[in-house]
């Protein structure tokens, strides 16, 4: 029913072709492809990553779209996937996999940072045209179908190609490079850890855990006008977190209470951010608080340590001090109205990208890794093993 995979290939290379010559009366004519009315998938074969059991991770192949493309859907291919080091781990490593059944089953798809270029368009389509890229939570996966908006009853997709966020997806600047523009969404967490934390302008804020998030946060914190602070537990990561913006930087249990005095000051510490599952992490943001100190937290505390070997509410810290705590999990993903919900996760991936492309957020001084899709499984060892020269893993899917 498919053709062979590099018929989609040599055609997208054709069309980049013809837009290449036109106008260029010393180049040699090449075969121009018109863009059909109504694009099919019948050129997809797809290749995607599957946990089937923990440690059983495989690049195999994936069932290809069975249905033409809807009218505001995109066929795109990946150019570059990126770990999210603590979730992905945990799926692959099946930690505490009871306690988080609610979300994670197996065989289970891995990822959803991806950056793909367009292969094909459905005929109302306005803003991707064929070779642009463009940034989306899609899995591990080599070819997939997403769509400019949802047109479905009730904003689900029309049609089976696609899965529920398939319309989530922003596209990439010119000037931005993919392997910096794949972690869109993982910066979006931070960014989304100020909103929720309700970060006010001319505030200071700690961040706790600088793992590729934390030190997006980090970075997001410090393009909102804030004094930062970040607490890590390798030199290397400080060093990370200082050219992306930190006034203050100090290892975890390097006297806390101390270097959170100094850093805060007569004012205190008005914002902290947990970006890691330590239960020892959450401790520290609860002894360091002034009152009414606010902790947002980016994390699952105390997966894969037991209990907490303390009390999160002990009523001299939670109740006395007014302690405010702050899941940091969800954004809205769908499209309201900017006067009812001004940052959706569509809007604040624009912002970022946007800042990127500006040149106010660099994420070469978080890319470590770039491997081959096939090796997959060297980047969770790299995780697994606590290697802490280990920040941004990418995958290269050419």
């Amino acid at each position: 029913m498919f053709r062979a995979r590099s018929t989609a290939r040599e055609r997208l290379l054709l069309t980049l072709d013809a837009v290449a010559n036109e106008g260029n009366a010393d180049a040699k004519p090449k075969k121009r492809i018109r863009p059909t009315p109504f694009p099919t998938t019948e050129d997809v074969s797809v290749k995607r990553v599957l946990v089937h059991a923990p440690y059983d991770v495989r690049l195999e192949d994936a069932p290809s779209p069975e249905q033409p493309l809807g009218d505001y859907e995109i066929l795109a291919r990946t150019e570059i996937s990126a770990l999210s080091p603590g979730t992905e781990t945990r799926v692959y490593a099946g930690l505490e996999a009871e306690r988080f059944r609610y979300r994670i089953s197996y065989p289970s798809a891995l990822g959803y940072n991806n950056i793909g270029r367009v292969v094909a368009v459905g005929k109302d389509v306005q803003e991707y045209r064929v070779g642009q890229r463009l940034f989306s939570r899609m899995p591990h996966q080599s070819d997939y179908i997403v769509a400019e908006r949802a047109s479905g009853d009730a904003g689900r997709p029309a049609s089976t190609n696609v899965p529920m966020s398939y319309d989530v997806i922003c596209p990439v600047p010119d000037n931005v490079p993919s392997e910096h523009a794949v972690f869109t969404h993982l910066l979006t967490l931070g960014f989304n850890a100020l909103h929720v934390g309700h970060y006010r302008f001319g505030e200071n804020v700690l961040v706790i855990g600088l793992g590729v998030v934390g030190l997006g946060a980090v970075s997001m914190a410090h393009l909102a006008g804030a004094r930062v602070a970040a607490v890590g537990n390798h030199p290397a990561r400080l060093a990370v977190a200082r050219r992306l913006g930190a006034d203050e930087t100090w290892l975890n249990g390097e006297d806390d209470l101390a270097c959170a005095q100094r850093f805060g000051g007569e004012a205190g510490i008005d914002l902290v951010i947990v970006c890691t599952d330590a239960w020892a992490a959450l401790r520290t943001a609860i002894a360091i608080g002034r009152r009414r100190t606010r902790i947002t937290v980016l994390a699952f505390p105390g997966v894969g340590q037991g209990p907490a070997p303390f009390d999160v509410f002990e009523p001299a810290d939670f109740y006395n001090r007014s302690l405010s705590y702050i899941s940091a999990g969800w954004m809205p993903s769908d499209d309201y109205p900017p006067e009812y919900q001004r940052f959706t996760v569509k809007r604040i991936y624009r912002y970022i990208l946007a800042q990127m492309s500006a040149g106010r957020v660099d994420m070469s001084h978080i890319l470590t890794h770039r491997l081959p899709i096939g090796r997959i499984r060297d980047a969770f060892d790299l995780v697994l093993q606590k290697d802490r020269s280990a920040l941004g893993i990418v995958f290269d899917w050419s």
